[in-house]
């Protein structure tokens, strides 16, 4: 939908900002120069729903603008500002973006909260980071069962992208220590094949 049809009908005031937001960005993709105007403009409104209503979708909004410069100045602290009010809202589509931005910060513990929160919530790309991380020691203590846990558990999501650390991860463990890991990924009957192929 292109910006002036919004303006046609004299319904912005009664729309959604966030919803609003979202028509103007593909307006200003789509190349109406008028919607990127509008989306400055709405940048101040995102930030009073998402400060004083509590809006999570409206707080990851501004936190992916603060972070990607669109419309709005590279400011990384007021994007992690706005990404953490989006997480403790539980949009779960803000975990990655958060876990990265406090990663680059060295906030590695914080970091590895919010990538677990998003494992949990079936993200594979924060099961990969997981799964990474326990078996590195980043952000939490080096944990075998657990990273082998996370990168099978992907399976689970229809990714196979953390198979080729699960094997050398395998190679390191003990048997009771995979079949353990195996079963908390919900894939008990996997055990035997990983073993295999470890040895």
């Amino acid at each position: 939908m292109m910006l002036h049809s919004i303006y046609d009908r004299g319904s912005w005031d009664r729309q959604d900002p966030v919803e609003v937001a979202d028509s103007c960005l593909r307006s200003a993709a789509a190349g109406d120069d008028s919607a990127v105007a509008e989306l400055l403009r709405l940048c101040p409104v995102l930030k009073a729903q998402a400060d004083e209503g509590g809006d999570g979708i409206a707080a990851f909004n501004l936190g992916l603008h603060y972070a990607n410069g669109e419309f709005l100045a590279v400011d990384i602290p007021n994007a992690v500002r706005w990404l953490r009010v989006a997480a403790k809202a539980e949009v779960t589509e803000a975990y990655p973006f958060l876990g990265n931005h406090l990663a680059t910060l060295d906030l590695d513990e914080e970091a590895f909260e919010w990538y677990l929160f998003g494992a949990e919530a079936g993200q594979s790309n924060c099961m990969f980071v997981v799964g990474s991380w326990y078996r590195d020691g980043i952000g939490t203590s080096v944990d075998l069962v657990q990273g082998l846990r996370w990168f099978i558990a992907m399976l689970n999501e229809g990714s196979g992208d953390g198979v080729h650390e699960a094997h050398q991860l395998v190679s390191r463990m003990t048997s009771e220590e995979v079949r353990e890991a195996v079963r908390l990924a919900g894939r008990p009957f996997d055990a035997e094949v990983f073993l295999e192929q470890g040895n």
